[in-house]
């Protein structure tokens, strides 16, 4: 009987342990995903394919890794082996990213485009419609003149609805906000699976099978290995979200001041508006093409330097080519930082684990400072801020000038 009860307990035990470490490992990303996500069918829809874009540069990069003999050869090979292990990792990453936004965008501009098209011929057959009413209306003064009309009524039918309505839900819906979120959170969901499903789902079936045990290893010898891997698929998930969000605002300011000229912070709004249907216009093609490089270059590094001052980025090209770099540069340091694990005897995680937080901690500051008060491009914000002071307009709400209504300090990014 005592063994029975021990059995019990540990069972009891292990699943309790399991659970938790699922909750820690798994909470960033299910808590976007049923609060931000899952409302929407659109986000569902990106989070998706992000999720996708995820699974095709792990693919990609397990090809590359197909020459290194072992994963134990990084403890061998040292600091050499580990670079070939981690940097093909951290390209394919960041061009799975790149591509997955680049692809938004032009999925974006044809669902613009066709509301766009619809909303036009809506507002045409209105007026068609209300010129139709006039033309009767006058044929009836014209035969009874004993009838009175109020000239009021010329209108009637000119606003049976908003004619914008469709353009407004869409801004509502698929802002660079939420679908950097939503796309984070799906990009985030597959990672954290791919990190750390092997190792729970093995520990689980351990348990099940009344044999197993609670696993320890070397790198970490003080605390279960289901905590361990819980705690980096956590901060991984954080960073991947930071990291999708932090893409989305490269990408667009690089879609939006691409061309010559378009580098500073005073770009009218009608330039925005028609780089927005094509993106990907504006490109230098002249002879000054690799002059025009350079000099972007060097406005990058530049740009780096003011992640931290008041201002934060720019909305520039320099200034998406800023964000991406943060992207990629603390993407790579927060692999390095976990070579502890695999190059020391012992407890590596006492080094990897802090440094890791840090790396999660110092994105979130920098992603703060850079990007506070205009993640949202020019157009968006403006749309947005005027939905919100249209729908507050009639319970006489104050609307800053920050997008902050009332006494909500959630203002508009």
């Amino acid at each position: 009987v005592p063994d029975d009860e021990n059995t019990s307990s540990r069972l009891i035990m292990t699943f309790l342990l399991s659970l938790g470490s699922f909750l820690v490992a798994f909470s960033p990303s299910l808590s976007l995903l049923f609060t931000v996500v899952f409302p929407k069918p659109q986000l569902v829809i990106l989070s998706i394919t992000a999720a996708f874009f995820y699974l095709l540069s792990a693919f990609f990069s397990s090809l590359f890794w197909l020459p290194v003999p072992d994963g134990s050869a990084a403890k061998e090979g040292g600091i050499a082996t580990l670079l070939a292990l981690t940097i093909p990792s951290v390209i394919f990453q960041m061009a799975g990213r790149c591509s997955f936004v680049k692809l938004y965008f032009r999925v974006e501009g044809v669902i613009r485009r066709s509301v766009k098209r619809h909303e036009e011929e809506t507002i045409a057959a209105t007026h068609a419609r209300n010129n139709d009413n006039r033309s009767h209306r006058s044929s009836n003064r014209n035969n009874d003149s004993t009838n009175n009309y109020d000239d009021d009524d010329d209108d009637e039918g000119s606003n049976d609805g908003d004619p914008h309505a469709e353009t407004n839900a869409l801004q509502l819906q698929l802002n660079d906000l939420s679908c950097s979120l939503s796309s984070g959170c799906g990009y985030a969901l597959l990672h954290s699976l791919f990190l750390y499903g092997t190792l729970l789902a093995s520990e689980s079936g351990e348990s099940s099978t009344s044999t197993g045990g609670t696993l320890y290893q070397p790198s970490c010898s003080d605390v279960p290995s289901l905590i361990h891997g819980a705690v980096i698929a956590c901060l991984f998930s954080i960073l991947d979200v930071m990291w999708m969000m932090l893409t989305f605002f490269g990408m667009r300011r690089r879609a939006l001041y691409g061309g010559h000229g378009n580098d500073n912070n005073n770009n009218n709004s009608s330039n925005i508006n028609n780089n927005m249907h094509n993106p990907y216009n504006g490109r230098a093609t002249s002879s000054n093409t690799t002059t025009w490089k350079l000099s972007q270059w060097k406005r990058t590094v530049l740009e780096s330097l003011t992640f931290l001052s008041p201002k934060g980025l720019s909305d520039s090209f320099s200034g998406g080519n800023a964000a991406l770099g943060l992207v990629f540069y603390s993407h790579l340091l927060a692999s390095l930082v976990l070579a502890p694990n695999g190059l020391m005897e012992r407890d590596g995680c006492l080094i990897s684990l802090p440094c890791l937080a840090g790396v999660v901690i110092l994105v979130g500051v920098l992603f703060k400072a850079g990007v506070k008060g205009h993640f949202l491009p020019e157009d968006q914000r403006r749309r947005i801020l005027g939905l919100r002071m249209e729908d507050v307009a009639a319970s006489g709400a104050v609307v800053g000038s920050n997008g902050v209504i009332g006494n909500d300090n959630a203002g508009i990014m």
